[in-house]
């Protein structure tokens, strides 16, 4: 007769530490040392820092509903947490828990999005009728922002307008991201009028912001010949708004712009 000693713990009471970005999903790791032993009970819970107390996860909560998985069907000592559409807020440490021996933390790290250049005005100059990039990314090209926002101001009335592909001015004209890097929040501008040149804001949070200050002029005749006649550039002196987007690209921002073309 085989008689089952019930579900021991892998590593109990050990401290695993796992990083993920936001916009990610992550397993916490907890199973029995034989995985078709099924536990009489198991909890997971996550520690309240505020309150000092340890609060059940439920599915059913509103901060988990439709994010959280318990185990699988077909290994019953499969006890794993799986967390998915991260955010801040899911940071913190996590107790497989059976009993006051038996229990298994993890403490659980996300990295969110850091604006890259916060708080930098950078000054960028196209031709109309051209299409421009508008850089704006986080530190972490893997760390999808929670939300964030382009705005454009409007000097006549003073105020931030957000720009959307929905609206008249840029309709089939403008797009946002790729869906391969989420961290990337860069603006691609097609068709350039007079209308697009002014100030840009990349808003993530309210203290996170990166300024864009865009100036759109008409391809010059020395331009035009140039381009005609197969030279690579026109033999006139850079600007300083024409050096400072040279800049902007070479620094980095090349790989923004590729990432669009090829998504």
């Amino acid at each position: 007769m085989c008689v089952s000693a019930g579900c021991m713990l892998v590593e109990k009471k050990k401290t695993d530490y796992i990083t993920a970005c936001t916009g990610d999903s992550v397993l916490l790791p907890c199973s029995c040392t034989d995985g078709h032993t099924k536990p009489e009970s198991f909890t997971w819970k996550k520690h309240n820092t505020n309150r000092n107390s340890w609060d059940v996860i439920s599915s059913e909560s509103e901060q988990y509903r439709n994010r959280v998985q318990l185990g699988t069907a077909h290994s019953p000592g499969n006890l794993s947490l799986h967390i998915s559409h991260l955010t801040e807020e899911d940071e913190g440490v996590y107790r497989c828990y059976f009993n006051q021996w038996k229990y298994k933390n993890i403490k659980l790290t996300i990295k969110g999005c850091v604006l890259e250049h916060n708080r930098e005005t950078k000054h960028i100059t196209a031709h109309t009728g051209d299409s421009v990039l508008l850089p704006c990314s986080c530190i972490d090209l893997l760390a999808k922002p929670e939300s964030f926002t382009w705005k454009k101001y409007h000097p006549k009335r003073k105020t931030w307008d957000v720009i959307s592909s929905e609206s008249e001015q840029y309709r089939n004209r403008v797009q946002l991201g790729t869906a391969h890097a989420p961290g990337n929040l860069s603006l691609l501008i097609s068709h350039l009028t007079d209308e697009d040149e002014g100030d840009y804001d990349c808003v993530h949070k309210e203290y996170e912001q990166l300024y864009i200050k865009l100036t759109c002029k008409e391809i010059s005749t020395t331009e035009f010949t140039s381009i005609f006649d197969g030279k690579t550039s026109a033999k006139a002196p850079a600007d300083a708004s024409t050096t400072d987007s040279a800049k902007t690209l070479t620094d980095g921002n090349m790989r923004l712009l590729q990432g669009l073309l090829i998504s």
